[in-house]
């Protein structure tokens, strides 16, 4: 019995391997085949077996399209990067200040006002005031989480996390003694500014405790007008009895209760920014509005607070403290290459790159992108961009200018950022972008003979 099943096993096992063997063989038109409509393949034809009279064979068979392997694509040259020892210690690109503004300037020269600590938690009061010709008709304050918390998610992108906010805001009104009218700040940079600002925080802080906050917001209603106060200044301070401030006036409540007002003013009296816009131009209100960002053009909040490119160029976060030494690189004379991504991507590192020219000038070297609070930006306005700074200019005259290439028209450099194969020339410097990977730039640099 074992001996015969061993046997009948062989069999079985012989003949699946013939029917193996032959299903596997090359098929021939005309040869044999065994079952009508079976098809194989071979020789790069598919064959069929059909029945010719009374035998069944393969027919001609059809030729199967060959799809032809795609080759790989030739790879892009390595482009080779400067190693970091190349560079200048950071401390070799820091600027004097050469000017006569020493509240607000774009240097590194220690400031005299007092600084607001970004290394810790601000604390910010928002305190709301109405007049006795300026009455609330709603004695609750009004709702500022909107603002604040858009001043919050910037001011947190721009340092890469590191500006934390806690908010306080006053429950109700509380009237000021003096009248609106006899502060005179119905026109802009006219009238007792300072003694309103001095006035609303001696009144908050009969309620408050002084040593509790950092900042102040005072807001005046939601019904003021610009003729009844016409701005929202900065109020960086010398005098221990007052935090550094701002107010929310008729600009602020009649201007879709912009968040980016009292942001722009934060970057006045907690960093100690410049204005990079034209202030002559600004006083001439509409007729003047187009040469008012002929400097910087739609990039940084310091320059324009309603512009496209809110996101604070590379050099503002230097001297604001937002960013580290070591997120910006001071070059040498001898050529570099460096790889420069997005200003606006919070993961990066490196935000820019100086090249010094004089104790109080350099150039200034970033990559923007429509990213971040930048989204919006135009395509020619997205790419490598080039400026001067000059801390010999004052505040609102052009501390920071961008330097135009070969072809840019525009007033506000919508056309100007440079892409690959596009370079600037400038005081003895050729910059040059000679890569990109995505929306990261190779910029090299090198000095003209």
């Amino acid at each position: 019995m074992h001996i015969r099943n061993r046997s009948l096993a062989l069999i079985v096992l012989f003949s699946l391997l013939l029917g193996s063997s032959a299903h596997a063989a090359i098929p021939k038109a005309g040869s044999k085949c065994t079952k009508l409509g079976a098809t194989a393949i071979g020789s790069n034809k598919k064959f069929t077996c059909i029945k010719s009279g009374s035998k069944l064979v393969w027919n001609k068979g059809v030729a199967i399209p060959v799809t032809p392997k795609p080759s790989a694509p030739p790879s892009a040259p390595a482009i080779k990067v400067s190693n970091l020892s190349e560079y200048r210690p950071i401390k070799e690109c820091e600027l004097k200040n050469a000017g006569q503004n020493n509240d607000v300037n774009q240097s590194h020269s220690p400031r005299i006002t007092l600084p607001v600590d970004t290394s810790k938690t601000i604390r910010v009061l928002i305190f709301s005031v109405d007049f006795p010709d300026l009455i609330s008709p709603n004695q609750d304050s009004p709702d500022f989480k909107s603002m604040s918390s858009q001043i919050e998610s910037f001011y947190t992108s721009q340092s890469n996390g590191k500006i934390k906010f806690s908010w306080t805001v006053s429950p109700k009104f509380t009237r000021m003694s003096k009248s609106i009218e006899s502060y005179g700040v119905g026109s802009r940079a006219a009238g007792s500014v300072w003694q309103l600002n001095n006035d609303i925080q001696d009144l908050a802080f009969q309620t408050y405790k002084r040593e509790d906050f950092d900042v102040v917001i005072g807001s005046a209603p939601i019904s003021t007008t610009r003729e009844q106060i016409a701005s929202s200044p900065a109020f960086p301070t010398r005098d221990p009895r007052y935090k550094p401030a701002t107010y929310l006036g008729g600009d602020y409540w009649s201007n879709r209760q912009s968040w980016t007002i009292p942001a722009h003013e934060f970057g006045h009296f907690a960093l100690g920014l410049a204005d990079l816009y034209d202030f002559q131009a600004s006083m001439l209100g509409q007729a003047g509005f187009e040469k008012q960002f002929q400097h910087m053009g739609v990039y940084d909040m310091m320059n324009w607070a309603e512009g496209a490119g809110l996101e604070f160029s590379a050099w503002s976060r230097w001297v604001g403290k937002l960013i580290t030494d070591d997120q910006m690189q001071c070059l040498p004379s001898s050529t570099t290459t460096t790889l420069l991504k997005p200003i606006e991507d919070t993961k990066t590192q490196v935000k820019g790159l100086v090249i010094p020219i004089t104790p109080s000038k350099a150039l200034v070297i970033e990559n923007r992108a429509a990213m971040g609070f930048d989204k919006d930006l135009w395509a020619g306005a997205q790419g490598v961009i080039v400026y001067e700074v000059d801390t010999s200019i004052e505040s609102g005259y052009g501390p920071m200018r961008i330097i135009r290439k070969t072809g840019s028209k525009d007033v506000w450099f919508r056309d100007n950022a440079m892409k690959v194969s596009e370079s600037i020339s400038h005081i003895g410097f050729t910059i040059k972008v000679v890569g990109a990977a995505d929306a990261n730039f190779y910029v090299e640099v090198s000095k003209q003979a």
